[in-house]
């Protein structure tokens, strides 16, 4: 019996697949929950896929800036 710890080109290629999915979808929707869950969703694959040695360098496109007057910005006297 044999240990298979590595993904198979199939499943590498659909978890890439997946990837861009998300990715996709955390930039067209503007649901504030949802994109939350979709940007712990995309770390979580992110951190399975490096384990695997992906390098998602050459497929990681940033999710789309936070929308205005969304951002955190500290209180209280400017410095």
């Amino acid at each position: 019996m044999t240990n298979d710890t590595s993904l198979t080109p199939e499943q590498r290629d659909r978890l890439l697949q997946s990837y861009h999915t998300l990715s996709d979808l955390r930039g067209a929707c503007r649901v504030p929950a949802v994109q939350a869950a979709l940007r712990g969703a995309l770390a979580e694959l992110r951190v399975a896929l490096d384990g695997q040695a992906v390098d998602l360098d050459d497929y990681y496109r940033p999710g789309p800036a936070e929308p205005a007057g969304t951002a955190h910005t500290p209180s209280g006297p400017a410095a």
